[in-house]
């Protein structure tokens, strides 16, 4: 099955839940973390390939799903995603567990290197646990430049400054909010890229 077709199916799943907090949030933040991943792999801060930044993209599509279930909505989301029987014929198991755990660890807390959860510590072990930090790092930073909810920035890029990933945030409008949540929710990139961050508006 196409990549294509995989996301047709990822996408209907998430209009059941209307994404979370609807389509336009999910799809940007879905672009802005993938141009992340290909800013950072260009750089040479990663070497995952395309099957990894699927993962990410079906993760920033299906984040928030659990919104519509109260309570923790990250744990709900983790769980509606498991629960997909759909989603697990699809994608397999071990891809569908990975893809669960990084929409869990979007928010700034859990913190995934810390998280003493058994069920968390156990697969952290596993061939993909290292892969999910990564991939649920970048998330962050993307789910933070829609802080607003109403996709006011416009683009980003990455480069290396002074020995720092700076990220630069195109936007017509104000985006003080995003850039401000984004360096708030950089920590994690940090510990596992081992590099510091500076994210600024470009006027």
């Amino acid at each position: 099955m196409s990549t294509m077709d995989i996301l047709d199916i990822v996408i209907d799943f998430g209009k059941k839940y209307n994404f979370g907090r609807g389509s336009s949030h999910a799809f940007k933040v879905r672009d802005l973390a993938l141009k992340i991943f290909d800013g950072t792999k260009q750089l040479g801060l990663h070497d995952m390939g395309s099957r990894k930044r699927l993962w990410l993209e079906i993760a920033a599509l299906l984040h928030d799903i659990g919104v519509s279930a109260g309570g923790e909505h990250h744990e709900s989301s983790r769980n509606l995603i498991l629960s997909s029987k759909e989603l697990r014929d699809l994608l397999g198991s071990s891809v569908l567990e990975a893809i669960a755990w990084i929409s869990f660890f979007h928010r700034s807390k859990p913190n995934p290197l810390k998280y003493s959860d058994p069920e968390w510590r156990e697969y952290l072990k596993s061939r993909y646990g290292s892969v999910v930090i990564k991939l649920a790092a970048i998330l962050r930073i993307a789910d933070a430049l829609d802080r607003s909810l109403t996709q006011v920035v416009d683009d980003v890029k990455l480069k290396m400054s002074n020995d720092k990933l700076l990220i630069e945030v195109f936007s017509e409008e104000d985006v003080s909010v995003e850039v401000e949540r984004a360096r708030e929710k950089a920590q994690l990139f940090e510990d596992v890229f081992n590099v510091m961050i500076e994210v600024r508006q470009v006027l």
